[in-house]
Parts: C-alpha cells; sequence; structure tokens
C-alpha cells in the first residue's frame, strides 16, 4: 500500500530552515558530539536529507491542533524519533523546529 493515499504536489515546494529550527540541529550534534562525535554530524545531515519527502508530500504530516497549515512529522533517524514541526502554505514550507522524541516540549 505504502504512500499512494498521500496526494503530490505539481512540483516540489521550498523547504527553509528557521533560525528555531536550525538551532535544535546544532542542539542534537552539541549533545552528540559528547558521546559520539560521529554520530553527531550523522543526525543531522540525515534529518535534513530525511526531510526532502516533504518537498513532493508537504502534507504528509499530521495537522497540529486542528490546524492545516502546522504541521508535524515522525521521523526515525539512527535509532531516534524526531519531530519536525512545519508550517506549509500552499506553496512552501518552514521548518519551525526539531525536537527529539524523549525530549519535553
Amino acid at each position: 500500500m505504502g504512500h499512494a493515499w498521500i496526494s503530490t504536489v505539481a512540483g516540489p515546494v521550498e523547504i527553509e530552515w528557521s533560525l528555531d529550527a536550525l538551532a535544535d540541529l546544532d542542539r542534537f550534534a552539541a549533545f552528540l558530539h559528547e558521546r559520539s562525535p560521529d554520530l553527531a554530524a550523522r543526525v543531522a545531515n540525515e534529518l535534513v536529507e530525511r526531510s526532502d519527502v516533504l518537498r513532493r508530500h508537504p502534507k504528509l504530516g499530521r495537522a497540529l491542533a486542528g490546524r492545516e497549515e502546522y504541521r508535524e512529522l515522525l521521523l526515525q533517524v539512527l535509532g531516534g524519533t524526531y519531530a519536525l514541526q512545519y508550517r506549509y502554505d500552499g506553496g512552501s514550507i518552514l521548518m519551525l523546529r526539531v525536537f527529539h522524541g524523549r525530549e519535553a516540549r
């Protein structure tokens, strides 16, 4: 069955990363660097690469708080679950925040 039920957009939409979302990636990298320097860069890179699925499927994430334009996509990356919160305005995506599944938010 796959993702056949998810509609695609006519062309890829742009994804812009907010300063808060970039700070979240830096925070993960700093935390992981203390434990495994090799893993730190891989996690941040993998999150950015895997978020590219939103270029073709911007509504893949679930709506947040009943507001269709604010969405959250959960990704499994190197053994961890990460929540990408974003706003899709019908033409572009703004990545707002990125959280690890174990974080209190």
